[in-house]
């Protein structure tokens, strides 16, 4: 498992260099995790990352192009370095406050679930049952409070 956080400042190349990090090398332009593993990758707050003067988010952008081809460039040489058995899950906040919109050809390379907050009768009853089930070994006096 890898795990990252994107922010507002978070590169391309940065991301890159976390995932290539983590990966060794199997032929000439294949790398993978370690023998007979796979990587999930975890990616949170995926929407942080600001948008370049073309209106994109190039970590974003990089993850897309791995995606769909299963490969990158080599920065400094130029030539396609192949990334196997990974599998990235990202987690998203709401738009606003620094947070943007998924690019939707990017959205479209997961499969999207949204949780929205419990209301506070939800949560009353969630927390109050975990409560009452760990104060059954207390005193009748305390289980009230």
């Amino acid at each position: 498992e890898l795990g990252m956080q994107f922010s507002a400042q978070t590169s391309s190349n940065r991301v890159q260099d976390i995932v290539e990090a983590n990966v060794e090398k199997r032929t000439k332009d294949t790398f993978a995790p370690p023998a007979g593993k796979k990587m999930v990758i975890f990616i949170d707050d995926m929407n942080m990352p600001q948008r370049d003067t073309f209106g994109s988010m190039p970590p974003l952008e990089l993850l897309k192009v791995w995606m769909e081809h299963g490969f990158w460039y080599d920065r400094l040489k130029q030539l396609k370095k192949y990334i196997k058995d990974c599998s990235i899950i990202g987690s998203v906040g709401p738009p606003g406050g620094g947070r943007s919109l998924l690019p939707q050809r990017f959205q479209s390379k997961f499969h999207c679930v949204n949780f929205t907050f419990p209301d506070e009768t939800q949560v009353k009853r969630i927390f109050g049952t975990m409560i009452h089930m760990k104060l059954q070994t207390f005193a009748d006096e305390i289980k009230p409070l």
